[in-house]
C-alpha cells in the first residue's frame, strides 16, 4: 500500500500515512489529523476547514470559512483567513477576502485578494483567526 508523509498540525511530529486515508489520529499526541484532499463546487459556510492535504474552490465554489490547510488553490470565492503550509494560488477570476499566513502565495492576472498577506513559514501552532 502506497504512504505519504505527513505532519501533524497538533504536535508536529512526522507521520507516514496510507495515500487512501481520509484522517488519522496521531500516534503521539493522539489527536485527530485530517488527511484528505477537499473540491469545494458548490456554496458551503463552515467555522473551519482544516485538512493537512490540499482545497480548490472550483470556479462556481463559494467557500466562508478558516481555512488551515496544506496548499490552497483558488478559482471560485473565499471568505475567510487561511493558514498554508505549502502555496497558495488564486486564478484569474478567483477571489480570497481574509488574511493569508503562507510561505508562498501567487496572485494570477485576473484574480482578486482583499487582505493582508504574511510570506513566512506558517507556525503550526497559529491560529486561524488571526
Amino acid at each position: 500500500m502506497a504512504k505519504k508523509e505527513t505532519c501533524c498540525p497538533h504536535c508536529q511530529k512526522r507521520l507516514r500515512v496510507s495515500e487512501r486515508a481520509i484522517s488519522v489520529v496521531c500516534p503521539y499526541c493522539h489527536q485527530r489529523v485530517a488527511v484528505e484532499d477537499h473540491i469545494i463546487s458548490d456554496y458551503c459556510s463552515v467555522s473551519l476547514v482544516e485538512s493537512t492535504g490540499s482545497l480548490r474552490i472550483a470556479s462556481n465554489g463559494n467557500l466562508h470559512a478558516r481555512v488551515r490547510v496544506n496548499y490552497l488553490e483558488i478559482q471560485g470565492q473565499l471568505h475567510g483567513n487561511v493558514i498554508a503550509q505549502g502555496k497558495v494560488t488564486i486564478e484569474p477570476g478567483g477571489f480570497l477576502e481574509g488574511n493569508v499566513t503562507t510561505p508562498s502565495l501567487q496572485v494570477k492576472a485576473g484574480a482578486k485578494l482583499k487582505g493582508f498577506c504574511r510570506i513566512e513559514p506558517a507556525s503550526p501552532n497559529q491560529n486561524p483567526n488571526e
